[in-house]
């Protein structure tokens, strides 16, 4: 295998291993602001941390295709 596709191959590596780390980060904090939601004030604030976590897990699933796009690469 050549430098070049070596030096590509760890940059995706580091890569996949840099979103699957992203992933784990937002699923906590997803969790905890589920826990949050519990003790919400409101009916709006509940909405407000609902939405946020909605988002975090689309992001979440954008991340995971984005893993399988870099494992094609390898």
């Amino acid at each position: 295998m050549s430098n070049h596709s070596e030096q590509n191959k760890r940059a995706h590596q580091t890569k996949i291993k840099q979103m699957e780390q992203m992933i784990d980060n937002t699923l906590a904090n997803a969790k905890e602001t589920e826990e949050s939601m519990q003790h919400a004030e409101s009916i709006a604030q509940r909405e407000k941390l609902k939405s946020l976590n909605e988002n975090r897990l689309e992001s979440v699933e954008n991340f995971r295709r984005e893993i399988d796009e870099e494992r094609s690469l390898l």
